[in-house]
């Protein structure tokens, strides 16, 4: 399944990955909006859980990212017998992986929690809400799985199918399982958790299933499980690693960050809880262009075209720009109503307007970074693109440091390293895609 240059096939790989985006950034943006009706200290609890599950969810996405690489490389070249095995591997690594992670959460983060959060409360009901959350990792990295295999073989409007239910089934699920509705027992912070881990779930199940059921879908030979090897389990993980260091530092940077503000007391987490949620819905479509940066690319270099790999990206940094930009100007018109949706105290909504319009400039160079980092990963050249983060994230924390604990500061200041970080990212990452370095590391996949 070749794909080409054009505008039109950037949107139709583009737009369902942003509304799956969209599904986690709803799922979120629910738990934010139901949690801060139960108190001050649950809602900034649910900023560190929330945080700290998107670290873990960041890692499986990596190994995703690796097989979709190989998966798009092998689509563009048209070996579509291969594409099969390189998706049962990557499936047992995530399973491996996500009951890693289970145990992790289960068996160190209580401990780890009490440790490293000053308010016994936030840190408690911290824990209570990855308790919920956690025992859908395994779902979940069959989800990224899937998701995973629809990008690299550019059938992205499957996903759109799960993102409706995740979406629907979240938001019911939290006003049942939070609030009590219905008849069942009020469940607070642990049923938004348990909401998010129920949908994520349900969402798995019918990815996989849409796929057997589908006989499109019998030439791959998903689910096989035939000729595993050592070969390419190293194959997805040399390509994967860099991600999963790329992703770890990154994520772990932003929970830092948020521990950090902590530190400023539970008033300035609580803000910083709800400018997240609205954060993340502007960051929307920024994710799905960057999915369709990293396949596209892939295919391109599959079809032995690494020539167009630049015009490519340009074409889709002016889309992803462009939609970006609207869709801060809506939030930006109708930021009273989206604050609303998260909070009803009036006091909390003033302070945190001036963090609000930072995360709006940081989300427009967002836009435009994250292509050129997605499209050095595309390329196969995973190390350099986990440099580049590397070395950003050094003047970011530096940053965050400076103004939360040397010269402590307004939280706008404190969110102003958004600003820093996602320019420097940007012009590294672009001034290393156009120095063609990546083209000797292209090769290595074919």
């Amino acid at each position: 399944m070749k794909v080409e240059t054009n505008y039109s096939d950037i949107w139709r790989i583009s737009w369902p990955i942003i509304l799956s985006s969209l599904a986690s950034t709803v799922i979120n943006f629910t738990d934010v909006a139901f949690v801060s009706r139960l108190g001050e200290k649950e809602l900034a609890a649910s900023a560190l859980g929330g945080v700290f599950y998107f670290l873990l969810i960041m890692i499986a996405v990596a190994i995703g990212i690796g097989s979709q690489i190989l998966i798009a490389r092998k689509s563009g070249d048209q070996q579509y017998e291969t594409i099969g095995n390189i998706f049962d591997h990557s499936l047992i690594l995530l399973l491996t992986f996500s009951f890693l992670m289970v145990t992790f959460v289960y068996n160190v983060i209580p401990t780890l929690m009490t440790y490293i959060v000053k308010d016994v409360y936030v840190a408690g009901f911290a824990i209570e809400y990855l308790n919920a959350r956690t025992w859908g990792l395994p779902f979940v990295s069959v989800f990224i799985a899937m998701r995973s295999f629809y990008t690299g073989i550019t059938l992205t409007r499957i996903i759109t199918y799960t993102t409706m239910l995740m979406m629907l089934l979240n938001v019911l699920l939290n006003y049942v399982f939070v609030f009590g509705a219905f008849g069942f027992t009020s469940m607070g912070i642990y049923g938004a958790g348990l909401a998010s881990a129920i949908s994520e779930t349900a969402a798995a199940v019918y990815a996989v299933t849409y796929a057997l059921s589908r006989s499109m879908f019998k030439q791959f030979q998903l689910f096989k499980f035939k000729n595993l090897n050592v070969k390419s389990f190293r194959q997805i993980m040399n390509l994967s690693t860099p991600i999963i260091f790329q992703h770890t530092f990154s994520m772990g940077s932003w929970f830092i960050f948020f521990l950090m503000i902590e530190k400023l007391g539970s008033r300035e987490l609580a803000i910083s809880n709800i400018v997240r949620g609205i954060y993340m819905l502007l960051m929307t479509p920024v994710w799905g262009f960057s999915e369709c940066c990293n396949s596209m690319v892939s295919n391109l270099i599959g079809q032995k075209r690494e020539g167009d790999v630049r015009l490519l990206v340009q074409k889709i940094m002016k889309m992803s720009f462009g939609i970006t930009m609207a869709v801060v100007l809506v939030c930006i018109v109708f930021k009273g109503f989206l604050f609303r949706l998260s909070t009803s105290d009036d006091l909390l909504i003033a302070n945190a307007m001036g963090s609000f319009y930072v995360t709006c400039l940081a989300t427009l160079l967002f836009s435009l970074s994250m292509m050129a980092l997605s499209a050095i990963s595309g390329t196969g050249a995973t190390s350099a693109a986990m440099k580049i983060e590397i070395v950003s994230l050094a003047f970011y924390l530096t940053f965050v440091f400076t103004f939360t604990s040397v010269i402590p500061s307004s939280l706008e200041w404190v969110w102003c390293a958004e600003v820093l970080y996602w320019s420097l990212l940007g012009l590294i990452g672009y001034s290393y895609l156009r120095s063609e370095k990546w083209l000797l590391k292209s090769r290595d996949y074919n």
